[in-house]
């Protein structure tokens, strides 16, 4: 990236951890529900705090150097009940359909007895 870009939610949600950590440096961590996290690293300033809620698209920090990181940029995280997972998927509607909405969609039928 270039140095202290803009850092944009990917979605809407809280802010349940917003400071230093470890090798992250600065880091940012939002709760969307259902077990979704996303995670924003190497911040050089971050915009909010832990509690407060952001919205898709908001600028929520700007990239950085900060923690184990060799030069400016964003690490980019998704994680599922606490397990990372790859972002692409879940960024891809394709792979949404049909990995968690059809899924979703099925087991609401079977426990509705097929209605």
């Amino acid at each position: 990236s270039t140095a202290m870009a803009d850092i944009v939610a990917s979605n809407g949600g809280e802010v349940v951890f917003a400071g230093k950590n470890g090798i992250y440096g600065n880091n940012m961590i939002i709760y969307h529900g259902f077990g979704l996290y996303t995670l924003y690293s190497h911040s050089t300033t971050m915009a909010y705090e832990q509690g407060e809620i952001v919205t898709s698209g908001a600028n929520i920090a700007t990239t950085g150097t900060t923690g184990l990181a060799l030069g400016d940029h964003l690490h980019f995280g998704v994680l599922i009940q606490g397990i990372e997972v790859r972002p692409e998927e879940w960024m891809d509607r394709k792979w949404m359909k049909e990995s968690v909405y059809d899924i979703l969609e099925n087991s609401k039928k079977i426990i509705d007895g097929g209605k």
